[in-house]
């Protein structure tokens, strides 16, 4: 029998219609992740970012897609859908993935994309693929496949509006000792750094993995602890009519946990919050896997959070990184607790993730709606952590000391450090805790 999938019906229903007389040729599709008896689930299209010329500005996108397809130039836009791609997957919630694309063409067309996409798609486990047709704006899906001859035959998906659609999230503390990387000047020091990120990604993961766990299906509600060796369904531990599920990774002992140091540099310990989140379609799933969804994705966002305070650090890491926080939004017309994730600088506020979310959703910078308060990362850090991330008190300036202009005068480089220092940050639990 063949398998079937399903595509959310309030959101792609009127795709054809939204995107008709624009630009827009080309995109990814988000999707939950491939399953052995049936089709993915979509949810998002992405319009894929027009890319930047020499000049910096964008170029115009492709007229058509097809053509494109069959032309020399189908090599370097696979490349960048691929980095559209591999940082789109930065931003989704935990159970997400781009898992496919979308094009403008007549479906008669669609299997003269193929090769391109197979290309594209690579690494894509049992890749979707939908067209547009422009004219007709029938939507039309397709399964790609790879080989000798890359093809594409019809999928079989339904509308669907997701309806038990359920948000996994956590707000954990992590503590990590990790060796001091060198300056990044080579190869071999980028490579030292990448291997470094990969260690503590694997780190925060293990430890998560050694906690117990408990779900609260509702405000003040006792904590269910979750048996790993059940196939209970998410549905026996949340009410019909619960839509979101907090998760507590709990954990006794309060040592830090420390990444392989095999040449005996110095260490930084490194402390942060993590606000992670997951999606469940369907609560038929096990409870067990959707924690471990959630699980991955909070160890993936360690990982990821080290990885940028890495390339932002400038000659090198020594005594402790700034690290990203992590500013969560979802597109305004999406149903689904769709929140996507974007690291912002101690330095940068909202409106930079907005921007950044803007281009790699296709979404405007004034279509987002804010986090809740138990999403969002810096109303945690002012509310929880209030004296600890806080900027210390001001020191007594000396006697007799003033400003220009008679005023007192104060510690500005100090004050500008204890700013920075609001999201010092990340890894590897000390005490976890929600």
């Amino acid at each position: 029998m063949a398998k079937k999938g399903t595509f959310n019906g309030p959101f792609f229903n009127s795709f054809a219609a939204r995107i008709h007389g624009t630009p827009i040729r080309f995109g990814l599709l988000v999707g939950t992740e491939a399953e052995d008896d049936r089709l993915r689930d979509l949810v998002f299209a992405a319009p894929t970012p027009p890319r930047p010329g020499e000049d910096g500005e964008p170029t115009p996108p492709p007229k058509d897609i097809v053509a494109l397809a069959k032309s020399k130039g189908s090599a370097d836009f696979a490349a960048w859908a691929r980095q559209h791609a591999d940082a789109l997957r930065k931003l989704l919630p935990g159970g997400l993935e781009p898992c496919g694309c979308f094009a403008v063409a007549p479906e008669a067309d669609a299997k003269d994309l193929a090769p391109m996409l197979v290309t594209l798609l690579k690494g894509v486990s049992e890749p979707l693929v939908m067209t547009v047709d422009e004219r007709t704006r029938k939507q039309s899906f397709w399964q790609l496949s790879g080989g000798a001859k890359p093809a594409m035959r019809p999928a079989q998906m339904k509308a669907d509006p997701h309806k038990e659609a359920l948000l996994l999230w956590t707000s954990t503390s992590v503590d990590v000792l990790v060796p001091q990387p060198t300056p990044r000047e080579d190869d071999a020091a980028d490579a030292a750094a990448d291997a470094l990120v990969r260690d503590v990604e694997k780190g925060v993961g293990e430890a998560l993995a050694s906690c117990s766990v408990g779900v609260e299906a509702a405000e003040g509600a006792p904590l269910c602890l979750v048996d790993f060796g059940s196939e209970a369904a998410v549905s026996t531990a949340v009410p019909k009519d619960c839509q979101e599920m907090r998760v507590a990774f709990l954990r006794s002992g309060s040592g830090p946990v420390s990444v392989p140091n095999p040449e005996g540099r110095p260490c930084m310990r490194q402390r942060c919050l993590l606000v992670g989140a997951a999606v469940v379609l369907r609560r038929t799933a096990e409870l067990r896997h959707a924690v471990s969804t959630l699980r991955k994705a909070l160890a993936a966002c360690a990982g990821q959070r080290l990885q940028l305070a890495l390339d932002e650090a400038e000659g090198g890491a020594k005594g402790r990184l700034q690290l990203p926080w992590r500013a969560l939004c979802r597109p305004e017309g999406v149903d689904l607790p769709f929140w996507c994730g974007d690291y912002c600088m101690p330095d940068e506020d909202l409106g930079a993730a907005r921007e950044r979310l803007g281009q790699l959703l296709g979404v405007g910078e004034s279509s987002f709606e804010a986090a809740p308060e138990h999403l969002d990362e810096r109303a945690q850090f002012g509310r929880d952590h209030r004296g600890t991330y806080g900027p210390p008190e001001p020191e007594e300036p000396p006697a007799g000391a003033k400003k220009p202009g008679g005023g007192l005068l104060l510690p500005a480089a100090g004050c500008a450090v204890a700013v920075a220092a609001v999201l010092l940050a990340v890894l590897v639990p000390m005490v976890l805790q929600s």
